[in-house]
């Protein structure tokens, strides 16, 4: 009978297998072997990245933002900030493979996709400006080759774990593994030893001023509740303020935080800083 790790190789090497079918065939093999952390990839592959997820490093896209001008078309728009500049060029993509894939189809013509910047940072960084006033609104544009390269890093990855299964021997009899199969795939076959599945992308998937965004990234790098209840109440205060001496003291508050804490919570001090620098 055929082995479903041999099929599920053709298909990852098949140009024309859609992404989605290969994912499904790749889950059946994870839950028959009950690779659970794999599984668990796959699925959020399939559903999307939901809230709290922690989004794999090859899911981060950069862009440019520009602004629809009524006679020039898409022009670029100049952030003085660098690290400012670096957030709103950046985004993760969270949604389903099936999105990403039905979204390059349309855009076969090399076209580029347009993503909206988040309410606040528009109202918060060009709502002054005579370009916005005019009706000239930033938007993250991303071109497609950009998603192409996550359907691309999945398709791999699942081909690199479907060969390490091979090398352990583990091709299964049909649609059933053996018990032994599945006792030496959960011991020797995890996740974490394919390059590119995991990151530290916690920095890129936040949006400004959101406490929410950056909770459980706090809490995992050990960050006490005493302070991130302080840093929660710094960045509500600093939304909230309005006049300039309350957001210089809460600026000056904010940047004693990063001082305690800036060795802690490693690159994600940054995004954090350059939130204080955008809200103050």
């Amino acid at each position: 009978m055929k082995s479903l790790v041999h099929e599920l190789q053709r298909e990852a090497m098949n140009p024309d297998s859609r992404l989605t079918d290969i994912l499904r065939k790749a889950l059946v093999v994870a839950s028959k072997l009950k690779v659970e952390d794999f599984k668990e990839w796959i699925e959020s592959e399939m559903k999307g990245y939901q809230d709290g997820k922690k989004i794999p490093a090859y899911r981060k896209v950069n862009g440019q933002v520009k602004a629809r001008n009524p006679y020039h078309g898409w022009i670029p728009v100049i952030v003085q900030d660098a690290e400012i500049s670096e957030l709103i060029s950046n985004r993760t993509i969270g949604q389903p493979i099936s999105e990403l894939e039905s979204l390059c189809q349309q855009n076969e013509d090399g076209g580029d996709l347009m993503a909206p910047l988040p309410y606040d940072w528009i109202m918060k960084l060009f709502s002054k400006s005579p370009e916005f006033q005019l009706g000239m609104v930033p938007t993250l544009i991303i071109d497609r080759s950009r998603l192409v390269g996550i359907l691309d890093a999945v398709r791999n990855e699942i081909l690199d774990w479907s060969l390490a299964l091979e090398s352990k021997g583990i091709l299964g009899n049909g649609m059933s593994f053996s018990t032994e199969e599945v006792k030496m795939a959960k011991s020797t076959i995890n996740i974490n030893s394919f390059t590119g599945i995991l990151g530290d992308v916690s920095s890129s998937t936040v949006q400004i001023g959101d406490y929410s965004t950056i909770h459980e990234a706090l809490k995992e790098k050990g960050v006490t509740q005493e302070e991130r209840n302080k840093l929660e109440n710094i960045l509500d205060e600093m939304k909230a303020a309005a006049e300039p001496a309350k957001k210089k003291s809460l600026a000056r508050r904010g940047s004693e935080w990063l001082g305690r804490n800036a060795a802690t919570i490693g690159t994600l001090s940054n995004t954090i800083k350059g939130w204080f620098e955008t809200l103050s």
